[in-house]
């Protein structure tokens, strides 16, 4: 329910009990903060930690886990970062590079000279039970009374998701962060949606669920 309805006490809570360290340790496992191995130059960005705020001249404090806890305080991450974290999570735990490089073929005859190779770049150890209960979560979100269960009544398969709101400052309106994966039982298409200064991330689930309606339409 906590990740349902995205509440913020019960993940203090979590990241009070689980500390900045392991917070940090499994955030870069699954790829935040760190080079997603695309073939193109990209932004990595960073966790929020006690080293991270050394290095911007600021003072760390043991209650800015609870910030770092729910993505805020200086963490910083991409788009690519949040497909390919939902990715490795439905998937099980293996964090692949992300890649547009499918296969090279020779300009005169066709044929398949290079066919890219998935690389590992790290693995998580996930019980098979913490991995239902958050994937539970979301489903919590595209159903029922979900924040955004009214936009996936007519997509074809159950979607897993999550909102979010990465604050900038008090004086700007929030990024709009969405995360969805499909279908529930047999992920195949993990997304990440962002809007600058678009608020709430529950309004993005009509652009998510228009791109999984043509995606498996064409299926």
């Amino acid at each position: 329910r906590a990740i349902e309805v995205s509440c913020n006490y019960f993940f203090y809570d979590v990241g009070r009990r689980t500390g900045i360290d392991t917070l940090v340790e499994y955030a870069n496992l699954f790829g935040l903060g760190e080079s997603s191995g695309i073939e193109l130059p990209e932004r990595t960005g960073a966790v929020g930690s006690p080293a991270r705020s050394e290095e911007l001249g600021q003072t760390w404090y043991e209650g800015n886990v609870l910030n770092v806890a729910i993505g805020q305080d200086n963490t910083q991450v991409t788009p690519l970062q949040l497909a390919n974290y939902i990715a490795t999570l439905v998937n099980g735990g293996t964090r692949y590079a992300t890649h547009l490089l499918k296969e090279v073929r020779d300009s005169a005859s066709g044929e398949v000279i290079y066919t890219h190779e998935p690389e590992i770049l790290s693995t998580v150890e996930i019980d098979p039970k913490n991995l239902d209960a958050v994937k539970k979560g979301m489903l919590g979100v595209t159903t029922g009374d979900g924040s955004a269960a009214r936009y996936f009544k007519n997509v074809g398969v159950q979607v897993g998701a999550k909102t979010g709101s990465a604050q900038i400052s008090a004086q700007s309106e929030s990024n709009a962060v969405f995360v969805c994966f499909a279908p529930y039982d047999d992920p195949q298409i993990a997304m990440a949606i962002v809007v600058e200064h678009g608020g709430s991330g529950s309004e993005l689930g009509a652009i998510a669920a228009e791109i999984l309606r043509y995606y498996f339409a064409d299926k």
